[in-house]
Order: C-alpha cells, then structure tokens, then sequence
C-alpha cells in the first residue's frame, strides 16, 4: 500500500468518525489516539489532518493541536442557501444534457434512498451515501468544474449536521420524498420545477439544521445578518424572506418555498 492510499484511508477514517459524531465538535483529536485507533503511523494522520482542515472539517490552532471544526447558526445558513443556489444551477445545467441512462441511474439511487428508509432499523450512513450518489450526477453533468469544486467542499462542511438532521424520522421522509418529486419533474421534463423542488429540498435541510441548534441561536443571527446586510434604514435590497426563514423557526418552511406548487411540497419536514 503506497503512501497516498494510506493518507486517503486514514481521512476516510477520521471524516466517518466526526460525521457520525464519534468525534465531536471542539473535540481534539490527538495523534496518538487517532494513530492507535486506526493502526497508522504519525506522516499519513498529518496529512489526513492537513486534508480534512484544506475541507474544513478540522482545524489548528498553534501550539494546541487539531481540532473537530464547529459550525457557527451563521455558518449553517451561508453553507445551506449558497448550496440551494448551486444545487439549483446544477439541476438546470444537467437537465440539458441528461440522458435516458442518467435518469435511470437517478431512478436506481433514489430506490437505494427508500430502501434505507424502509429498513429496521434505518440504515441512516447508507441513506446519506446514496443522497450524495444522487447529486452527484447532477453536479457532474452540469460539467462545471469550479461549481463542484465549491459544491464538494461545502458539503464536507455541513456533513455531520446533515447526518444528524437526518435521525429526525419527519425530516428522513421528506427528504426522500424531496428526490422522488425532483426525478419525477424530471422525467417529465419540467425544468422549472425539478429546479424549484432542489432549491427547496436544501433550504428544507437548512430548516432541519437550525432546528439542532441552541433554541436561542436563531434570534442571534437574526441580530447578525440584518446588522451584517442591511444598512440601517434601507431593507429594499434584502431578501427579508431569507433571512426569517433561516432564524425564526416557528415561521413556515413553506414561506421560503412560494415558488414551488404546493401540491409538490413534501409533507412532513
């Protein structure tokens, strides 16, 4: 085994363990117990930690070691909108050149996703695999380089509050049937509304997100993004609607969601 498998291995390694919340938040993770756990030498967990910080998994600090990187309520919500915003670009890139076998291989995933959610228990890693698998087609057909380089390291950042938002039974479901609907307009052709249901789909998963958070924490970066965007006594160019639905969660996911027709807005998340 060559040095670079072993330093793909070893973060392969480390990332499952903070996505799946082994490794928590704040938690440092030192070299030696992270060498024993695994069976590695120091040079390939250096480099693995160099990786995972270059994705924003972890971080340094000097004289102190690496750390498993926190995610701030205003780190959530810039991750999540500017994915929304991707997500959908992608979608209608891709739906110009997607073929008969593409759609089919959307169809294969999405039957992968239900069959996690139909076992006992829910196979919830395997789940967000094939959720992955599933925009991954996308953002390779959309044949844009640098919005997949910005996609792939946005979802590194948000993976383990993706997987815990994920254990909420009602957000697991809607999830699902997010991706049924998308492939469904899809297969239909309705360009418009496949991109309306992805934009959705992620500011649904933003919704979920926040609602991990501190209770208080929505109010807070309510204070820090009208006071970080909008200048005082001028609203006109602030997509109010954005920011409400990203900090108050009494306000209906539906709101931010206008848009898209009612009858295809997933129930239950």
């Amino acid at each position: 085994m060559n040095v670079e498998s072993l330093v793909d291995l070893a973060k392969k390694n480390i990332l499952e363990l903070i996505i799946t919340g082994i490794y928590k938040p704040g938690q440092q993770l030192k070299e030696d117990e992270v060498c024993n756990r695994f069976g590695f030498s120091r040079p390939p967990i250096r480099e693995a930690f160099k990786m995972l910080e270059a994705e924003g998994m972890v971080t340094r600090k000097p004289r102190c070691g690496v750390f498993v990187a926190k995610m701030t309520p205003k780190d959530v919500w810039e991750v999540y909108t500017l994915k929304s915003v991707i997500y959908q670009m992608a979608t209608s890139l891709a739906m110009s050149v997607m073929t008969d076998r593409d759609i089919r291989a959307l169809e294969k995933t999405v039957d992968q996703m239900a069959a996690c959610v139909a076992s006992e228990p829910v196979v919830l890693r395997q789940y967000q695999l094939h959720h992955r698998a599933f925009h991954e087609i996308f953002m390779n057909l959309a044949g844009n380089k640098r919005l997949a380089q910005v996609e792939n390291n946005l979802r590194f950042q948000i993976s383990r509050i993706s997987y815990n938002s994920l254990k909420d039974p009602a957000h697991l479901k809607a999830s699902l049937e997010y991706h049924r609907q998308i492939l469904s307009a899809i297969k239909n052709g309705e360009r418009e509304t496949a991109c309306r249901l992805m934009k959705a789909h992620v500011l649904d998963a933003l919704d979920a997100a926040l609602k991990l958070l501190p209770p208080d924490s929505g109010e807070a970066l309510m204070d820090e993004m009208t006071s970080s965007f909008v200048p005082e006594g001028d609203t006109a160019d602030i997509d109010v609607a954005i920011i409400r639905f990203a900090t108050i969660r009494p306000l209906p996911t539906a709101n931010f969601k206008n848009n898209v027709p009612h009858d295809v807005i997933p129930k239950g998340g």
